[in-house]
């Protein structure tokens, strides 16, 4: 064993000898307390982070993953009820697809894996409900996934087959679902749990569907065809939709001029919904050509003599006697017949066309800083502007003033400018804690064990007791005041400075010991000033 070692050692017996049984308890048991703080911390500080292997699982699935787990020897922690399962950081990857290769998340409820264990001995009517088990389960599954649903269930009346037709009963289906807090299920939502169920149930229709939530209200049922406006539910989401993408493309448009999140821009639209078809015939009178034309033309010539017989009203008379007639007749008859060019056209009017468009569009103004009170000042945007504004949203949306559509625009404060906050010296220092993490606050912890506990300790071994009475090394000796400056000026000057020198070392060793040994300076002190004038 090396000198120093040897010395250390007899120096801390030596001091644990010289104080008393309650400093000896006091000392040893807050060293235990800080020593086993600091592991404590240590160890805290040193555990895995963990992160989430899966969430929101059902009772079924948490069990079976729990299971793997187990049989891995892998921490692990639940959270959320058993829902939520967090392993180590560096093990959720491979853990997932290990998982996932085994196939232990089937979701809620019995799907078709009913099937996977098949048992001798069943009978068709036990297939039959099996089978319906396993699709209602199959069915929930898929239906869970929507991000509004927590959980759902399916009941289905599946009749049996007849062989009469007259006889034959279609299925029906009921779907009670259960949202998420806060949650509301969208139209278009439920029509597409509708359609799933219709299209998964062989011979099912959407008339023998329902669907509920928990809370009692109805979200689909088949005989709710209108809506309170006279619209279907189709209509209805037809006319939002063109409102939402006309609204945006007005926002796309203002944005890059009057910045983001400074333009509110809000559409109603008239659709006409009516069903129409118009039927038109044109004809062209100036376009007339010949088709067919028919002429006919008649001539009669005769003479009659009165005086032979009765006379001829038809006739006159002529010669002396008046006894002659004659009679002498033209005719013609002409029938043209002409084409003229017709146009028929069959117009069948789009459903659902503008019939009217209203549009409101606020936009923020501008800010100018006050410079004597630092305040930002509202400042409308000018007419100018607007009426840019208000033509640039006409052509957007396709204005129209013959069906009456009306576009406002205006200025409005938005409560004030977005101004940028400078990080503080705080988020900094945050910032950066953050980033350097445990490595840091592990050297910490260390550096304040050595500063805190090893060097206090080792100072108390290897540090000297003075008590009252005795003399200190290297104090005896040493010559009064006058004395010392008298060698000092005899001496010479190399010498003087030695001794100056170690006149001063012992007097900063003598401060330290004072500092150290309080208690133990002024009793000496006392002691000193006890004694008589010629014994100093």
């Amino acid at each position: 064993m090396s000198p120093l070692l040897n010395d250390a050692v007899d120096k801390s017996k030596a001091f644990w000898g010289q104080i008393s049984i309650s400093q000896r308890v006091f000392i040893g048991g807050v060293s235990l307390a800080v020593v086993g703080v600091f592991f404590a911390l240590i160890f805290w500080i040193n555990q895995p982070d963990f992160k989430v292997l899966y969430s929101n699982l059902s009772l079924e699935d948490a069990n079976r993953v729990v299971k793997l787990l187990d049989a891995d020897k892998i921490p692990y922690q639940l959270q959320n009820d058993g829902a939520t399962i967090l392993v180590p950081a560096d093990r959720v990857y491979d853990q997932r697809i290990r998982v996932a290769g085994e196939g232990s998340l089937v979701g809620q409820g019995i799907g078709f894996e009913i099937f996977d264990e098949v048992k001798v001995g069943q009978t068709e009517f036990v297939q039959k409900i099996n089978y319906q088990r396993a699709l209602q389960g199959e069915l929930a599954r898929t239906i869970m996934e929507f991000p509004d649903v927590e959980s759902a269930r399916i009941h289905l009346v599946v009749p049996h087959r007849s062989l009469f037709i007259e006889e034959e009963q279609k299925p029906s289906a009921s779907v009670v679902l259960t949202l998420a807090e806060g949650k509301k299920m969208d139209q278009k939502d439920v029509m597409a749990i509708v359609n799933l169920v219709t299209m998964a149930v062989e011979g099912m229709d959407k008339s023998r569907i329902s669907v509920n939530d928990t809370k009692g209200n109805i979200l689909y049922y088949p005989s709710d065809e209108e809506t309170l406006q006279g619209l279907s539910s189709s209509q209805l989401d037809n006319k939002l939709t063109l409102q939402r993408d006309i609204e945006r493309r007005i926002q796309e448009m203002l944005y890059p001029v009057i910045g983001p999140g400074k333009v509110i821009s809000k559409v109603n639209a008239d659709l006409d919904f009516s069903q129409r078809t118009i039927r038109k015939e044109l004809f062209d009178p100036e376009s007339a050509v010949v088709r067919s034309e028919q002429r006919s033309e008649e001539s009669t010539r005769g003479q009659s003599n009165l005086n032979a017989g009765s006379p001829d009203p038809n006739f006159r008379g002529d010669g002396l006697t008046g006894g002659l007639s004659s009679q002498d007749s033209n005719r013609e008859t002409r029938t043209t017949n002409f084409e003229i060019n017709k146009e028929e056209h069959n117009i069948v009017a789009p459903v659902g066309e503008i019939s009217r468009l209203s549009v409101a569009v606020i936009v923020d103004g501008t800010y100018v800083k006050n410079p004597d009170t630092g305040e930002y000042v509202f400042t409308p945007r000018s007419e100018e502007e607007l009426a840019r504004i208000r033509q640039l949203v006409s052509n957007a949306v396709g204005y129209d003033s013959a069906r009456g559509d009306t576009i406002e625009v205006s200025s409005i404060s938005f409560g004030g400018p977005d101004v940028a906050l400078e990080p503080s010296l705080t988020d900094v220092v945050m910032d950066y804690a953050l980033r350097l993490g445990k490595p840091l606050l592990n050297a910490l912890l260390v550096f304040l064990f050595l500063v805190m506990i090893v060097r206090p300790v080792i100072m108390a071994m290897i540090r000297p007791k003075v008590h009252a009475g005795d003399v200190v090394e290297g104090l005896e000796g040493l010559p009064a005041g006058e004395e010392r400056l008298a060698l000092i000026e005899s001496g010479d000057e190399l010498d003087a400075l030695d001794a100056m020198k170690k006149i001063e070392d012992i007097k900063a060793h003598a401060m330290q010991l004072a500092e150290q040994n309080m208690e133990q300076a002024v009793s000496i002190l006392k002691t000193w000033l006890k004694q008589p004038e010629g014994a100093k």
